[in-house]
């Protein structure tokens, strides 16, 4: 069965039509998700992180940085399935997709479109609650991004093959 994503063409996420051939056997993969590092840049990052944000609201404040041309760059989701974000303006051309308060499950099928079309995870991560939130970028800007994190005192989340 070939399942063919019906999202309409997003240019500040980058979603387009993906087709996932799902009958072929996939490979578990190993996530390590992103660390946030302790010392200097953790008041840094303490500060820069938006609040912590109901459903409703945090569409509506998604929707409005993105207007003003900023993104996520890493995501949060707590047990209360509340949500915070560190948003980051996107070098021109970068494409990002994002995703918070997702299952495993739902994670997984994410991930496999994203590689399919050779996004990179950037950040991801997993609450206490196994509810997964990740940013995955077009292989193009990987290395600003990965910059980008690095100053805020946060590490990229790693796919290995084989978990």
């Amino acid at each position: 069965m070939v399942i063919v994503s019906r999202k309409k063409f997003n240019p500040h996420y980058g979603q387009v039509p993906v087709r996932h051939d799902n009958t072929r056997m996939k490979a578990p993969m190993a996530y390590t998700a992103s660390k946030l590092l302790t010392g200097d840049l953790e008041l840094l990052r303490q500060h820069s992180f938006t609040r912590w944000m109901s459903r409703d609201l945090t569409q509506a404040a998604v929707d409005f940085c993105r207007n003003l041309g900023l993104v996520p760059a890493y995501a949060e989701c707590s047990p209360d399935h509340l949500s915070r974000y560190l948003f980051w303006k996107l070098p021109q051309g970068a494409q990002v997709e994002v995703r918070s308060g997702r299952t495993r499950e739902k994670f997984e099928e994410l991930d496999a479109l994203n590689r399919e079309r050779k996004w990179r995870l950037l950040s991801l991560h997993i609450n206490e609650s196994d509810v997964y939130s990740a940013v995955w970028i077009a292989p193009d800007h990987f290395a600003t991004a990965k910059a980008f994190l690095a100053a805020q005192g946060i590490t990229t989340a790693e796919v290995q093959a084989g978990g």
